[in-house]
């Protein structure tokens, strides 16, 4: 009687111990999953339709939708170390709009024969980098604070370009057919945004999770009147006379 006691007794912790042994893994294993899990970065794709004001109040869809900054704010992520450029050429800024990261620095190269004063008196950061030719080295500006950054030449009052200085690197310019694509947004509740110049922003919730897609689309209007900018001191432009034949 007693051998069958020990018997029972032996069959028993055996039993317990691979009950405890399954439920051991099966904790590991759901702990490395969510684990995981959770380091996977979220992807955002859209489009963007833009809108333009036509006359008696009516809006139409642009052809070309192209050039729309699309980011997401929430999160921050460190400035990449790489320096963009905004050319000066053909008395024109390239890119129009350019996001950059808080932290980041850009070089403004002259590609013309004749001078450009590149200057911003935006409260994000004002600066004013004087005048200077293509054969001279290219100047360049870091941006610490985020905000929009409105650049001009002092020189020509038709060269205009945008600086964004984001939080993070979750951003993207639009396509030709406004599309746009987001990667590497860590899981989480945020906002994303839509802007172009003339153009108010918009704004929507998105919640990013794990190895996820997310599908966004937003639309845009064009229904702001740019004023005329002045110099750096304040004085207007000066009027270049139209040559007579």
């Amino acid at each position: 009687m007693k051998k069958i006691f020990i018997f029972v007794l032996l069959l028993f912790n055996l039993y317990l111990s691979k009950i405890m042994t399954l439920s051991i893994l099966s904790l590991l294993f759901s702990f490395a999953f969510v684990s995981d899990g959770a380091t996977d970065p979220g992807f955002i794709s859209g489009t963007v339709t833009v809108f333009q004001k036509q006359l008696f109040g009516k809006f139409k869809k642009k052809e070309d939708m192209s050039g729309v900054l699309v980011y997401v704010t929430g999160f921050k992520s460190e400035a990449p170390r790489e320096i963009p450029d905004i050319v000066q050429k053909n008395m024109t800024f390239y890119p129009e709009i350019l996001p950059i990261v808080v932290g980041q620095k850009i070089r403004f190269p002259n590609k013309d024969d004749i001078y450009h004063n590149v200057f911003s008196i935006s409260p994000v950061n004002c600066f004013d980098l004087g005048q200077y030719k293509g054969v001279e080295t290219p100047k360049t500006v870091l941006f610490e604070k985020p905000g929009l950054v409105t650049v001009f030449c002092n020189i020509h009052p038709q060269m205009i370009t945008y600086v964004a200085v984001l939080e993070n690197k979750a951003f993207a310019m639009t396509n030709q057919e406004g599309v746009f694509q987001i990667q590497d947004v860590p899981p989480g509740a945020y906002k994303i945004h839509a802007w172009l110049p003339n153009a108010k922003r918009v704004t929507k919730e998105v919640l990013t999770k794990p190895g996820l897609k997310n599908v966004i689309n937003l639309e845009i209007s064009q229904t702001i009147k740019v004023t005329p900018h002045k110099r750096k001191d304040g004085s207007p432009y000066p009027v270049v006379p139209v040559c007579q034949p």
